[in-house]
């Protein structure tokens, strides 16, 4: 008599580059990481996953660092196994960096407290740039972007960068901390928040670049928090430079994140950390030319 095999809930952590992708969720007409990561699944183990869910949904062309997502399948293979499988059966731009066993009621997406993004700026072409940097064509003033920045941190309306269907439900957003980093022609601008709305983050960096061509203020910024205005969706930065950095599942974990050194020296020094996921030395475009 056969034993049952038992469901098991896996938690990923995957890596892709965007650029070829619709985006996260999956599309019965358009390639997207949920789709192939499912067909993947679905030759490793034998059967179609009961489920495969990611921590939040991503816009076309943007990429992921550590991306969260759960994977429940009738499966006696060990998480070493799974990710090793998974890699081998995965496109080239998709990559399991870590698999382990969740919790049976792990949801990547429901259990999440908050999200953070790195967007790429750059003050000079570079041949890599195109797929994951934007180039900005003048030096901005970074204690103005900072300063703007500043006042999109904490509990805000955002109906301002939302999109239509999106004003039928709740546009309000905890934005934790922002920060700006920048080492020769690239600065990178982190976003940390509870979850951001459909191009949200793109539209906020967006901004503030005009902030740092001093094309708009503080005062705008805050105009824009308090009523609405279709500002934003004119200043949407391309999908190319943006990175999901991370999820996080647990309260101290993200508040060590938030006063960490490394995240305080991005924020009002502006030095990069080589040590933090996103930073000048990790992302595409520098002397590796990888990822």
């Amino acid at each position: 008599m056969s034993r049952k095999t038992h469901r098991r809930r896996y938690r990923l952590t995957l890596e892709f580059d965007g650029t070829n992708f619709s985006g996260w969720q999956k599309q019965a007409d358009a390639r997207t990481v949920q789709g192939d990561l499912l067909k993947a699944a679905t030759r490793v183990f034998g059967i179609t996953p009961s489920d495969l869910q990611g921590c939040g949904r991503t816009d076309a062309g943007v990429h992921a660092l550590a991306y969260a997502a759960h994977l429940e399948v009738a499966s006696t293979l060990p998480p070493a196994e799974v990710a090793g499988r998974l890699n081998d059966t995965l496109p080239k731009d998709i990559a399991v960096r870590a698999v382990e066993l969740a919790h049976p009621r792990f949801h990547a997406r429901h259990n999440c407290l908050a999200r953070s993004y790195v967007y790429r700026l750059r003050t000079g072409k570079s041949a890599f740039g195109k797929r994951y940097d934007w180039w900005i064509h003048e030096e901005p003033d970074l204690s103005a972007m900072r300063r703007a920045a500043a006042v999109m941190v904490g509990m805000h309306d955002f109906a301002s960068f939302a999109d239509t269907p999106e004003l039928k439900k709740s546009t309000r957003v905890l934005v934790h901390a922002i920060g700006i980093a920048a080492a020769g022609e690239l600065i990178q601008v982190r976003v940390v928040g509870s979850h951001f709305l459909w191009h949200m983050v793109r539209r906020m960096v967006g901004l503030l670049v005009e902030a740092g061509g001093h094309r708009l203020g503080e005062e705008d910024i805050r105009a824009l928090l308090q009523g609405r205005s279709d500002m934003p969706v004119r200043h949407t930065a391309p999908a190319a430079g943006l990175f999901f950095e991370r999820a996080f599942y647990d309260a101290d974990e993200l508040g060590r994140f938030l006063s960490s050194p490394s995240f305080a020296a991005g924020r009002e020094a502006g030095g990069p950390d080589p040590d933090v996921p996103g930073s000048d030395q990790i992302l595409p475009g520098e002397a590796d030319q990888d990822r």
